[in-house]
């Protein structure tokens, strides 16, 4: 039996949620309900409000979108992930090609501006205890990214993920009012992973409205594991062994894909479709 905890009254690691659901299972039940800011942030603001208080705000809309060489959550959370794309981020073998969409561009700068917007006011609540843009990475899985946040409270440790969303449409804002989104479910556990921390909230703000929906998560080793197997594992072989042994998820989406001009799939299947139709042609 694995030792408990220092202290048993904090979960802190995934090893203290390990322990304590195999020993004490009401210390999960009561450090969960603790994986919560929404109501600290909504005092927070109304206290700006009636303190006619200002706070500094700075963003960096980034137009460089080169990043390290590896598997980045972002990516490989997409439900049906393409492993020969994941493969092409973690090697480099094929260069990705940077186009301007405007439409786009607009979208992820207001993305960009709200994560800045509210990890300043989690900086400002809590001091010390919160901690933005926390680089994370595993160079057994070449696993690089970073999470918007983690919060180092009493008794619990929290990764933020903050997802800004729209009002409208199959993924909109109606979607994530009774359970996250799985993609960003599946993204959060890499953080909670990669920083060793059992809980997650999955922040959403609305673009529209400019409402708030939460959502706490719980670390399941069992799901981590089906992410490695069915993921990561296969790219990191591929890796190792230099050469793509990983399939590729060809279809419509390809022509948006930064490596289309050069993905080795997408030619084969191209070739495959000129090749069909200029035997249906002959006599």
């Amino acid at each position: 039996m694995k030792s408990g905890p220092q202290n048993q009254n904090v979960i802190k690691t995934v090893d203290d949620l390990i322990w304590a659901t195999e020993n004490n299972p009401s210390l999960v039940e009561e450090c969960f309900k603790q994986v919560t800011v929404l109501a600290d942030l909504e005092r927070y603001l109304k206290w700006l409000h009636d303190a006619q208080a200002s706070i500094t705000v700075v963003s960096r809309l980034n137009r460089h979108q080169s990043r390290e060489l590896g598997i980045h959550p972002s990516s490989a959370a997409k439900s049906g992930a393409c492993l020969l794309k994941l493969y092409y981020e973690c090697t480099g073998k094929v260069t990705p090609e940077r186009t301007y969409d405007q439409k786009f561009q607009q979208i992820w700068d207001t993305g960009s501006l709200l994560h800045d917007l509210h990890q300043a006011h989690f900086r400002e609540m809590y001091g010390d205890r919160f901690k933005d843009e926390v680089k994370l990475s595993d160079d057994r899985l070449h696993i690089k990214s970073s999470a918007d946040g983690i919060f180092d409270f009493d008794r619990v440790r929290i990764v933020l993920e903050i997802k800004s969303i729209k009002e409208g449409g199959n993924f909109g804002w109606a979607k994530v009012q009774q359970a996250p989104m799985e993609d960003n479910v599946r993204q959060a556990y890499f953080y909670m992973r990669l920083s060793n921390t059992p809980f997650a909230i999955i922040f959403y703000v609305c673009k529209n409205n400019g409402e708030f929906k939460e959502h706490p998560i719980i670390f399941d080793p069992a799901v981590w594991a089906i992410i490695c197997q069915t993921t990561v594992e296969p790219v990191v072989a591929a890796a190792y062994a230099g050469g793509p042994m990983v399939k590729a998820t060809v279809g419509w989406h390809c022509k948006q894909c930064s490596f289309y001009r050069g993905c080795s799939a997408v030619k084969e299947e191209q070739s495959y479709a000129k090749g069909t139709t200029r035997s249906w042609k002959q006599p």
